[in-house]
């Protein structure tokens, strides 16, 4: 029942991440739109860039960032040694990530069309990238969250136990 809990909580968690970090990512890339204009956005451009990001947000990064979490949770039961350190953290995170970016691209990402192979290249390190970074980051900052907590142990029984 706690793997269950503290596996919500770190998807729970690492969506927070990945929506504030798409914000900021949002804004500073819009930055220099707005500063030589020197006024903000009128009502009906903000309410477009909420159309965008809700899309964005609900049809690609949320799906991208749940089955790359769920899918990981399977692994480090299945492969312990791939949570052995940070580092093979975020490559198999990575490497989870970028293969389901396909998926995620045709059946859910509805409002994206892309142009050509650089166009996919950079939508795949922006989507599959940013979920992972956001699953990587929260099992870096917290303890309850290391490398190997989702492994599964050693259960000792009565018998051996001291």
């Amino acid at each position: 029942m706690l793997a269950v809990a503290r596996a919500l909580v770190w998807l729970g968690v690492s969506a927070g991440l990945l929506l504030v970090g798409f914000a900021l990512f949002g804004s500073a890339a819009l930055a220099p739109s707005v500063i030589p204009r020197g006024e903000l956005p009128g009502p009906v451009q903000r309410e477009a860039l909420g159309a965008v990001y809700s899309t964005l947000a609900v049809q690609a990064l949320l799906p991208e960032l749940a089955l790359t979490g769920v899918t990981w949770l399977v692994l480090a039961r299945l492969v312990p040694r791939l949570e052995r350190s940070r580092r093979a953290l975020l490559l198999g995170l990575l490497a989870v990530g970028a293969l389901w970016f396909p998926a995620v691209g045709h059946y859910s990402f509805t409002a994206w069309s892309p142009p050509g192979p650089l166009a996919y290249a950079v939508t795949l390190l922006l989507v599959a990238g940013g979920a992972s970074l956001a699953l990587w980051v929260p099992r870096v900052l917290s303890p309850a969250l290391v490398p190997g907590c989702f492994t599964v142990g050693t259960k000792r029984g009565i018998v051996g136990s001291r």
